[in-house]
């Protein structure tokens, strides 16, 4: 399935109803400095290269295939900039399809190719100083301000941070009425928090009995970090402030499957998190059990993918890791 086919699959279920796509965008930089801008076919505006991640592909091999089918270029991925979720940059297509995009954006060097646009989604590409750029739309605009910031560390508040539409858990009850159990890409959010003594809050959960860090389904309408808050206060009864994006973790081979035959490739944003108020209690629907444990002393099953993430926290990498 190509991420066209799987748009157009999605879309053959749920018609123009708001989605949340991922997409994986290039800011590219040449040697002179330059920003190489695509002009779109859909909006016929200006903006970065890239597109959506399909199931079966890592947000990384998302980027290479996008940026080489827009641009005929072969690039060197970077550090990523940032994570692009706010509900302020909601996407009405020409067509009608709304889209709640989760959009990553990563530096880029190009390193081959021959640059042509494709006359399908890129119409024209161009390199812009960053002195005289033409007038783009709002989430480009942010990217582009994020990089000019010059941080290592990767951006997640851009856009006003929003509310979930509906109920918890509204958005993929919604999207499974419609597709059954087969694969779909879902972004979500977890938490790494720590207490004064250095242990981890783990949480045991109800769908599968096993240990794990708190965290959820991003709901329409919200932004990523907010979806961490409302998670871990769910689940936990504790109050959180996200403090840093560790990372990004989208490898296909840990696409989970639920107990009721769900299939879904999580694109999932891990955070460290500092506890700012509430009262720790489980709340007996999505944890079984909550504690806090030392990093020499986790509880088993603990899964190779909760490990990661704890360790990628601990190592205090300046930039988030994707993987």
């Amino acid at each position: 399935m190509t991420a066209m086919d799987y748009v157009r699959w999605l879309r053959e279920r749920i018609g123009p109803e708001p989605v949340w796509l991922v997409y994986a965008t290039a800011l590219i930089v040449n040697e002179s400095g330059q920003l190489l801008l695509q002009q779109r076919a859909d909006f016929e505006a200006w903006g970065l290269p890239g597109g959506v991640m399909e199931p079966g592909e890592s947000l990384l091999q998302a980027l290479h295939r996008e940026v080489g089918e827009e641009t005929g270029l072969t690039i060197q991925a970077g550090r990523l900039i940032g994570l692009y979720t706010s509900p302020e940059f909601i996407v009405r297509y020409p067509n009608g399809d709304i889209v709640h995009p989760v959009t990553a954006c990563f530096l880029a060097y190009p390193e081959g190719g021959v640059l042509r646009p494709d006359g399908r989604e890129s119409m024209a590409l161009q390199w812009f100083s960053l002195e005289d750029l033409p007038p783009l739309p709002p989430w480009y605009a942010a990217m582009i301000a994020d990089y000019r910031r010059g941080h290592p560390a990767a951006a997640f508040r851009s856009g006003a941070p929003g509310r979930p539409i509906g109920s918890p858990g509204e958005t993929i009850r919604r999207l499974r009425e419609r597709t059954g159990t087969a694969t779909l890409v879902v972004p979500a959010a977890s938490a790494v928090i720590l207490n004064e003594r250095g242990e981890i809050l783990l949480q045991r959960r109800e769908d599968n009995g096993e240990w794990g860090l708190p965290g959820g389904i991003m709901e329409i309408g919200e932004r990523i970090d907010q979806t961490l808050i409302r998670e871990v206060w769910e689940e936990t009864g504790l109050q959180v402030e996200p403090i840093r994006l560790v990372g990004l973790y989208t490898d296909p081979a840990w696409t989970f499957t639920y107990p009721n035959g769900d299939r879904s490739q999580h694109v999932v944003a891990c955070f460290e998190a500092r506890i700012v108020g509430g009262r720790l209690q489980a709340d007996g629907l999505e944890s079984l059990e909550i504690g806090f444990f030392p990093l020499d002393q986790l509880p088993e099953p603990l899964d190779v993918r909760w490990r990661v993430r704890i360790e990628d926290t601990l190592a205090r990498y300046p930039y988030a890791v994707v993987r």
